[in-house]
């Protein structure tokens, strides 16, 4: 089973929407990681602003360890440490104080926490922490999210993404720019879906969440993952 992102796009079946999100939770590397899993989609402002000095990296370093994978995490964590701790405080200190107005500009917030601020994050890296804090405003940026926005025919910026894809394979890197510019797809996404269905459920977040998931391989019972989903929403504040 995997979701048909391109027929889902422009689909107006809440059903749908919501059988594509429990996807996420049948993926083979969710499934092994469901631990870790459940305590990330529960962190959020709330559970940052309390945490100390040596708190808020002990939260980074397991934040590295879920977002990065084999000797890709070995460099990242290597890079996390030449942060110190009074550096790393004085990111979250910037992030915990922004607005609803700075929350608006994606390019501002992704250079609240992207390195140099937090040596060790780039884009992906850095969309992905916004989108745990302030899953209303964002949505983690990755290849495999691009490789679903490359299959939505309806897609105004489809040849963009496309170029963007490109560059991406090629430089294993992204520009501030094609980083915000996916945000902002995932963010009019919800905002549409939100007026369809006359609900507030939907945040970039989990538009990112759909994206990551589509045309990936799933594990597990369907009935099992919509109690996943449940507790989820519920968001319960996670335990460190």
């Amino acid at each position: 089973m995997a979701v048909d992102i391109d027929n889902l796009w422009e689909l107006r079946d809440e059903n749908e929407w919501l059988d594509a999100l429990d996807c996420y939770w049948l993926n083979p590397t969710v499934c092994k990681n469901r631990d870790m899993e459940h305590f990330m989609h529960k962190v959020d402002l709330e559970y940052v602003q309390r945490l100390d000095i040596q708190e808020w990296y002990e939260f980074l370093n397991k934040y590295f360890h879920w977002k990065y994978t084999g000797n890709h995490l070995h460099e990242r964590l290597m890079d996390l440490d030449k942060n110190s701790f009074e550096h790393l405080f004085s990111a979250k200190r910037s992030l915990v104080a922004v607005d609803g107005l700075e929350l608006a500009d994606s390019g501002k917030c992704l250079n609240l926490v992207k390195s140099p601020r937090i040596r060790g994050l780039d884009c992906p890296g850095a969309s992905g922490l916004l989108a745990l804090i302030f899953k209303e405003w964002f949505g983690t940026v990755d290849h495999f999210v691009l490789e679903s926005l490359c299959k939505i025919e309806s897609l105004p910026e489809k040849q963009r993404i496309r170029e963007i894809r490109a560059w991406v394979k090629i430089k294993k890197d992204w520009k501030e720019s094609d980083a915000v510019l996916v945000i902002d797809i995932m963010r009019r996404k919800a905002v549409q879906l939100n007026a369809w269905f006359d609900t507030n459920r939907w945040t970039p977040h989990k538009i990112a969440m759909i994206l990551w998931t589509s045309n990936r391989p799933v594990w597990a019972e369907h009935h099992e993952v919509r109690m996943v989903r449940r507790g989820i929403d519920e968001q319960t504040p996670p335990q460190s």
